[in-house]
């Protein structure tokens, strides 16, 4: 009997089978990859710039004082309680990070200012174990310099992902996904509370969250982000955590960033803002960072990256100040018919902030930055937000956020016809 002669045809099907599936994985891999290639935001025609620009107000510039919050930053993970994960981050010991605020004149619960922020400590990059404080928690206050725990939460709102509930991005990195990039919106009673989570598995995140529909189609494969929400009435009960949406297609292409995401309810809709890393050929020019435009009917379910819009700046005096700077992190407001985008601006190839601006629209689409920088230097992600406004004016609170986990206090005062001049076509 001829053993070679009779393996030889199993083993050429084998070879063949083999060589057939690896041309299938490249094929589909390569497909896929052109796919997301394919994905492009709507880029929606500039209007030009009238060259009119806003004088802004000495108040705007003037800080009323450093914030300090009583609260102990818990970066253990869920069941653990080791003390050296478990900081006080009174001042001296700042170490706070991606301020939002709301405000109410006659308070919400026995308090006026509403912050969500995340502790942080450590250089971005540099201390593995920064990123484990980065938890969604939120503070209240009187007077906006002093915050603390409105009673009856647990802090934070969602603990540390621990490393059974983590992927790496890239070999030889420590495993730790993380959450940050925190951001909130008050409409018809009810906060909703959104942030990203990266590097945590779609199963973690199914774990952690509402047993619903919405999550089980989200959810089916990891992502490297997911923006994900809570609701809540009063500020202290939330609801389990909802995916929005994930770096993933048909959201993202390439598994983008989605960089410090915010979102705002104009009455009509939701609208969210993000930063996208220039690493794909879906955007026009070469800045190194790009702010596309979702919307969303219910605060759910948003754009895909197809049907977003890349917003456009009539003027970008960051360029002036460095021309490799572009916006980095962002907050989005809105009050009486006007966009507010409070940017951060650096060098966003090397992950990071300096310069602060202030841009305003009317449309949501098309931004007048006013030509004065909030903030030179060393800044970071900060927020303004409407404290009251009038006929004529509208009167702002800002958390001005350093890259030293330092917080201060601001308030000033814009006009809204000197606003609209701004903006004329």
């Amino acid at each position: 009997m001829n053993i070679k002669k009779m393996c030889s045809p199993k083993l050429s099907t084998r070879t063949n089978s083999h060589s057939l599936l690896w041309i299938l994985v490249i094929f589909f891999s390569f497909s896929c990859s052109r796919q997301e290639d394919s994905l492009f935001a709507e880029n929606v025609d500039p209007i030009s710039d009238n060259n009119k620009n806003y004088k802004e107000p000495s108040s705007y510039l003037t800080d009323i004082g450093t914030i300090n919050i009583n609260v102990l930053a818990n970066g253990n993970y869920p069941g653990q309680n080791k003390q050296n994960f478990i900081k006080d981050i009174n001042a001296p010991n700042f170490g706070y990070c991606h301020p939002d605020v709301q405000y109410f004149p006659n308070g919400l619960n026995g308090y006026k200012y509403w912050m969500v922020f995340t502790p942080y400590f450590g250089t971005v990059g540099i201390d593995p174990d920064a990123k484990r404080f980065e938890n969604p928690t939120i503070v209240v206050s009187n007077d906006g310099l002093n915050w603390k725990s409105p009673g009856g939460i647990s802090s934070p709102l969602q603990r540390t992902p621990s490393t059974g509930e983590s992927f790496l991005e890239k070999a030889k990195e420590p495993l730790q996904g993380f959450w940050s990039d925190v951001d909130w919106t008050y409409e018809n009673g009810k906060f909703s509370l959104y942030y990203r989570g990266s590097f945590i598995k779609a199963k973690a995140l199914k774990a952690r969250g509402a047993k619903s529909q919405n999550n089980v189609k989200k959810l089916l494969k990891n992502s490297q982000r997911t923006i994900v929400r809570q609701t809540s009435t009063d500020g202290v009960s939330w609801t389990p955590l909802e995916v929005a949406y994930t770096s993933s297609t048909p959201y993202s292409p390439n598994n983008n960033h989605i960089i410090s995401p915010s979102f705002v309810y104009n009455g009509k809709n939701y609208v969210s803002y993000e930063v996208e890393n220039n690493i794909s050929p879906n955007f026009p020019g070469n800045d190194g960072s790009y702010i596309i435009r979702r919307t969303s009917n219910d605060g759910l379910n948003f754009s895909t990256f197809k049907n977003s819009k890349v917003v456009n700046f009539i003027n970008k005096p960051w360029t002036q100040v460095n021309s490799s700077y572009a916006p980095w992190h962002i907050q989005a407001t809105y009050v009486d018919g006007y966009y507010f985008l409070c940017i951060a601006t650096g060098d966003v190839r090397r992950y990071t902030a300096e310069s602060l601006y202030l841009a305003v629209s009317k449309d949501g689409m098309n931004f007048k930055v006013l030509p004065k920088a909030l903030v030179e230097q060393n800044a970071y992600r900060s927020c303004v937000f409407p404290m009251t406004t009038s006929s004529e004016d509208i009167n702002f609170g800002a958390v001005i956020a350093y890259k030293t986990g330092v917080f201060k206090y601001r308030e000033f005062q814009l006009s809204k016809q000197k606003l609209d001049d701004c903006l004329a076509k």
